[in-house]
């Protein structure tokens, strides 16, 4: 089966403290030979790095669990090469106090403001 044709199945789960997404893919998992280079910014598997498209450059794994970490969570993979990736973020819970009003519309709308607040399910 081709790519594009392969299922990404997102689970979403939490408690009192934590949010966990999974994200799942069946695109034959990671190679064990690639081992821990895939958080290293200068490593990608992927074909396409040097064709000029804007994926591919091996960044997007290192610098989302750059971010996790800056939120205090972390990213982890388990990989099961020939069948797919698990990609595990876990972050904690944002405080009441810290969650930001965002407006439904301009100011001039005239709508009330609703709390944005996405790790709060």
């Amino acid at each position: 089966a081709e790519l594009q044709q392969m299922p990404i199945n997102l689970v979403v789960c939490a408690d009192v403290r934590h949010v966990v997404i999974r994200i799942s893919d069946l695109a034959h998992g990671i190679p064990r030979h690639v081992g821990s280079r895939i958080w290293s910014y200068l490593y990608s598997g992927s074909p396409t790095a040097m064709t000029g498209l804007s994926f591919g450059y091996g960044i997007g794994l290192p610098l989302s669990r750059l971010h996790a970490k800056y939120l205090g969570g972390s990213l982890d993979l388990v990989s099961l090469p020939g069948y797919g990736v698990d990609a595990y973020l876990s972050l904690p819970r944002v405080e009441t106090d810290l969650v930001e009003n965002i407006p439904d519309e301009d100011a001039d709308g005239g709508r009330v403001s609703q709390e944005l607040n996405l790790l709060t399910l």
